[in-house]
């Protein structure tokens, strides 16, 4: 068996064979990775679609305001009752009582701690302490975490 030559000499017809190769070869992997893709439901498609196969619509009857919305129309396997405009009025009764949280430390920075919300302290006030972030702890809060070893390390390089 002959060694495996490597020549150094390249003609013009192998980068034009090499550079027409290219686009065609570009064009089969992308169309195998479309096809691998999950399909997408396409109103007016026509025929059966592949996504919608198997899915069982159960039958629905709706109720003015609603109106009845084809799958055609709605671009979706099963119909819908839609209502074009309908008011809601928002029922904020689940949150009496609660509360958005206290203000951060007075000590804390303004402009790194502008949107914090700081949960109440379940201690008292003479068990509370403020460690350098936004808000005042319980110092049964006072374990070592490492957003400390970061802060300690950060220091001790100014330093």
């Amino acid at each position: 068996a002959e060694p495996l030559r490597l020549s150094a000499r390249v003609t013009c017809a192998d980068v034009a064979m090499k550079s027409a190769l290219l686009p065609a070869a570009v064009a089969l992997l992308s169309a195998g990775w479309a096809a691998g893709r999950y399909p997408v439901y396409s109103p007016g498609a026509g025929g059966s679609v592949e996504t919608c196969d198997g899915i069982a619509c159960k039958p629905i009857d709706c109720k003015p305001p609603f109106k009845y919305k084809s799958p055609e129309d709605a671009g979706t396997c099963c119909p819908l009752c839609w209502a074009e405009s309908i008011d809601v009025p928002e029922d904020r009764s689940w949150a009496k009582g609660m509360t958005g949280g206290v203000g951060m430390n007075n000590n804390a920075d303004p402009t790194l701690c502008r949107d914090a919300v700081c949960p109440p302290a379940d201690c008292p006030e003479y068990d509370q302490f403020f460690d350098g972030r936004c808000c005042t702890k319980c110092k049964t809060a006072a374990a070592v975490t490492p957003a400390d070893l970061a802060k300690s390390f950060n220091d001790q390089k100014v330093a």
